[in-house]
């Protein structure tokens, strides 16, 4: 017992000695070792990056993949950004154009940013506010939103539809997306610049959500 407690607590400041220690025949050892790789994970990137290559020895493969995946997850959750977060989960929107008659092919991508596996229920059916109509559907799980940039508001006149509610959930780990996309047709829209958002039905779908899931605004200018 002692020599292994020594070996948990007295580590060496050799990666290559705790790469060898993914191997040992003691579980504490070897999780110990691959904390401390994934704690210095950033300064020894490179080095982690050739030991996998070059390991032969299967399940110290596996472990160093392993540590490369969530410090991959790590960078991918920084440079999503701050932004709008609702129950570990964020997300972000963005336009296949800018510019134009349309139609705008719209991306949404909801980003795990917690610490644990999440379960995301998928976007099957989707509800439009326009600014002169809104268009509603059954079981919805998000709702586009297009607003004139400089608008004095004004009525609009509500359409229902039938959609689907069963929505197929995503098992997402920390740092991965769920990708939903759809189309906004805006023929009957009136030329003029626009703000488009999204908004995911979070408080209804993901357990302890206390709001909805709102992406970034992003601007059109819908000429004809």
């Amino acid at each position: 017992m002692l020599p292994i407690l020594a070996a948990i607590f007295l580590w060496p400041g050799d990666p290559g000695e705790l790469v060898r220690r993914l191997s040992d025949d003691s579980i504490e050892i070897r999780e110990k070792a691959a904390g401390e790789l994934y704690r210095r994970g950033e300064e020894i990137r490179g080095f982690l990056i050739d030991a996998h290559e070059a390991v032969a020895e299967l399940e110290t493969r596996a472990r160093l993949k392993e540590i490369l995946r969530r410090l991959d997850a790590d960078e991918r959750i920084r440079s999503f950004g701050g932004g709008h977060r609702v129950a570990g989960f964020g997300a972000s929107l963005r336009s296949d154009r800018f510019f134009g008659s349309g139609p705008f092919r719209l991306t949404v991508d909801v980003m795990n940013l917690g610490t644990v596996d999440r379960d995301l229920p998928g976007i099957v059916a989707w509800e439009q506010e326009l600014p002169d109509q809104e268009v509603r559907a059954t079981g919805a799980q998000a709702r586009v939103q297009l607003k004139k940039f400089i608008s004095s508001g004004g009525l609009r006149r509500t359409t229902w539809r039938n959609g689907e509610s069963a929505a197929p959930s995503v098992r997402l780990r920390p740092g991965d997306c769920a990708r939903f996309e759809v189309t906004l047709e805006v023929q009957a829209v009136p030329a003029g610049d626009y703000d488009v958002t999204v908004e995911y039905f979070a408080r209804d779908l993901v357990p302890g959500a206390e709001e909805n899931l709102k992406t970034n605004s992003v601007r059109l200018m819908i000429r004809r």
